[in-house]
């Protein structure tokens, strides 16, 4: 089972990162979302949604560019992860068959009076 990120996108980012003597390079697709803070109020911010080697080596690096400045629904899922420092945290990946989820707005029905 997913979860489903609904935003706008900002495509396809790539970043570099070194742990110890590795460097390694994250893909990653960029969703602006909206949030509550610790007082309800509405912030907007930017989510960060990990691709795998093979989503990458499939092309979905494109196919989530043509998408940029749309408003989207991303499946994915929550990859918990503890490091040898003590630190903990998670990462969200992108689920399913990789590609944007087709959701429809509906609009609200006034009630019979």
């Amino acid at each position: 089972m997913s979860l489903v990120l609904l935003g706008l996108c900002h495509g396809y980012h790539s970043n570099q990162r070194t742990v110890g003597q590795n460097q390694f390079t994250d893909h990653l697709i960029l969703v602006e979302v909206e949030d509550l803070n610790q007082f309800g109020i509405p912030e907007v911010k930017t989510v960060q949604v990990k691709l795998s080697k093979a989503q990458m080596d499939g092309g979905f690096n494109n196919l989530w560019n043509q998408h940029k400045g749309k408003t989207v629904a991303v499946p994915v899922f929550v990859s918990p992860w503890a490091s040898k420092a003590g630190n903990a945290g998670h990462d969200l990946r992108l689920a399913g068959d990789g590609k944007p989820l087709n959701i429809q707005a509906i609009k609200p029905v006034a009630a019979a009076s």
